[in-house]
């Protein structure tokens, strides 16, 4: 691979370049701000009590899948493509946050009655709540418009003051076991500043105006959105499946442990997936399948690199987050290294290259498949009482794997890599 000429390449494109700086220091700051708190948290609340916190947040997460409903993909090549049309602008901006506004109301009636119905969640229903608050900041945070304009500077602002605001206040307010429930506040209270500071910018920087949307576009929008939005819940549920399962059969410590370990696979993976995010708009507005070819190679290199280190220093860094209360947590880091290195390409192969060459469906099959592989996977570590979640996260990698065979067959047979 010729990474010198990919990396002067790049380096012609000044806004690739910037937008992926910017990307990286937004999702370095939502990832690195939270970790200086996180040995105080664990330490002061306790690695159960941390468990029901990552617990609940898991759940939470099925709603906010719902109320993104694929949008953050869809609206990012909408935005791209009519950058320059302020009026097509105000109304792909007014649908998309109409949409995502209906969905809130209909998921917090949802919440309620699982309350009523859900051991767990009826047992503390408080924690539940004040998780759920953070699904206002996916109506709010308009990261889909300002990633299709190609300007994430404002964004970038905006999420280091709001987790600012969390980790500080983590060291003033947790100071007991008790306080268990106002981490999840916290959490939530962080992502609601950030996502209304980042609406007023939409508002009074970008100049958007917000209308009633034409049913016509809404339909629309639905009918474009909804196979990634089937390919969205298949890749939470495949990324969330193992916390919730450990939460039903094994235990809230065993979560915390998956947690911990997602967390820092999460941060080093930041590099690739702004990598792809900034390379998007790109690739969906030039069709350079050269550029998406070197790009991929390019991915796979740094995600190699990095998922290399990681695994060796392992045991320094959740030591370094947990003493030594979850060494479980080691194992299951040291077998996401593998995932971060397969589902940096993947996620190339998804957006930069199916989805950008007009290929959607592909990418969608190849996700709602991978998820009843994975599902078939689970059925038999149950079967066979093998439950742990080292073998959890193998399941977690095997499925990956799978999905990365899938879409590598596709951009062979429509010839989307350029090879010369």
């Amino acid at each position: 691979m010729n990474i010198k000429w990919f990396i002067e390449r790049l380096k012609g494109n000044k806004t690739i370049a910037s937008n992926t700086g910017y990307l990286v220091a937004i999702e370095f700051v939502h990832l690195l701000l939270p970790f200086i708190a996180l040995p105080y948290v664990i330490r002061t609340i306790g690695v159960e009590r941390y468990g029901m916190v990552a617990f609940a947040n898991t759940i939470i997460t099925y709603f906010t899948i719902v109320i993104n409903y694929g949008l953050d993909i869809s609206a990012v090549k909408d935005v791209a493509i009519n950058k320059n049309n302020a009026d097509s602008l105000n109304e792909i901006v007014s649908t998309v946050l109409s949409i995502k506004f209906v969905l809130l109301i209909l998921s917090f009636f949802v919440l309620i009655f699982c309350i009523y119905v859900v051991p767990f969640m009826s047992e503390h229903p408080l924690l539940m709540l004040y998780a759920f608050m953070a699904c206002l900041s996916e109506v709010l945070f308009p990261v889909w418009y300002f990633q299709g304009i190609e300007k994430m500077q404002y964004i970038t602002i905006v999420k280091c003051t709001s987790l600012l605001f969390y980790t500080i206040m983590v060291f003033v307010v947790i100071k007991e076991q008790s306080d268990f429930e106002l981490v999840a506040l916290l959490q939530s209270g962080g992502s609601v500043l950030s996502g209304a500071i980042a609406f007023l910018c939409l508002l009074r920087i970008e100049k958007r105006r917000l209308n009633f949307p034409e049913w016509t576009n809404v339909k629309m929008v639905l009918k474009e959105s909804f196979p990634f939005w089937l390919s969205r819940v298949s890749v939470v549920f495949n990324t969330n499946l193992a916390k919730t399962v450990s939460g039903i059969f094994l235990s809230m410590e065993s979560v915390a442990a998956f947690d911990l370990a997602q967390k820092v696979v999460n941060t080093i993976l930041i590099p690739t997936r702004m990598l792809n995010k900034a390379a998007y708009p790109h690739i969906a507005r030039t069709q350079n399948r050269k550029f998406a070819t070197k790009f991929m190679f390019f991915v796979a290199f740094i995600a190699l690199i990095i998922s290399s280190i990681t695994s060796i220093l392992a045991p320094i860094i959740i030591n370094f987050f947990a003493g030594y209360e979850m060494v479980e947590a080691i194992n299951v880091l040291r077998v996401l290294c593998i995932f971060v290195f397969t589902t940096s390409i993947v996620i190339c192969m998804g957006g930069c290259i199916l989805v950008s060459f007009g290929y959607p469906r592909a990418f969608t099959d190849s996700v709602i498949i991978s998820t009843f592989f994975l599902c078939f996977l689970y059925l038999f570590i149950y079967i066979f009482d093998i439950q742990t979640a080292v073998v959890y996260a193998f399941a977690l990698v095997l499925t990956d794997i799978f999905v990365l065979f899938y879409r590598m067959y596709y951009c062979l047979k429509y010839k989307l890599f350029s090879l010369n």
